[in-house]
């Protein structure tokens, strides 16, 4: 059961990031999810921390990228898209996992973070902040 809530939460992280990245130019943060398989706060909240995350970027304001830490493999190919988004220097002292970290799309300077563990409405809470901070 434990592997198929990881395995629905990772295809939502990647619906998440594919809708986000459709808006990409647009996107006024950028937020990084550190997560791993063998994390438990992300097997016991990723699905649910992805739907929120998703009901609060309907604007698509966030750009949402997973940086999957679970070996030296998926964190190299994590390390390709982080570069891209030039957050890679950023996010690369940051490296809880079950975290998201929202960084200011244009300064790459970290606005906050946030427990995927924490409730929706505080999830809801964490997206507003970071989008204002970026000043939308």
């Amino acid at each position: 059961m434990k592997k198929v809530k990881s395995i629905l939460a990772t295809m939502m992280l990647v619906a998440l990031v594919s809708i986000s990245g459709y808006a990409q130019n647009q996107a006024k943060v950028i937020a990084v999810i550190n997560k791993a398989d063998w994390c438990p706060a992300c097997q016991q909240n990723g699905e649910r921390a992805m739907a929120a995350f998703s009901e609060s970027n309907k604007d698509l304001a966030i750009q949402f990228v997973a940086n999957d830490l679970t070996n030296d493999e998926t964190k190299a190919k994590s390390a390709i898209e982080l570069k891209k988004l030039g957050v890679d220097k950023a996010i690369a002292e940051y490296n809880g996992t079950g975290v998201a970290y929202f960084f200011n799309a244009e300064t790459k300077a970290l606005i906050s973070q946030i427990s995927v563990a924490k409730s929706n409405e505080e999830l809801a809470l964490a997206c507003d902040a970071a989008k204002k901070a970026a000043k939308l």
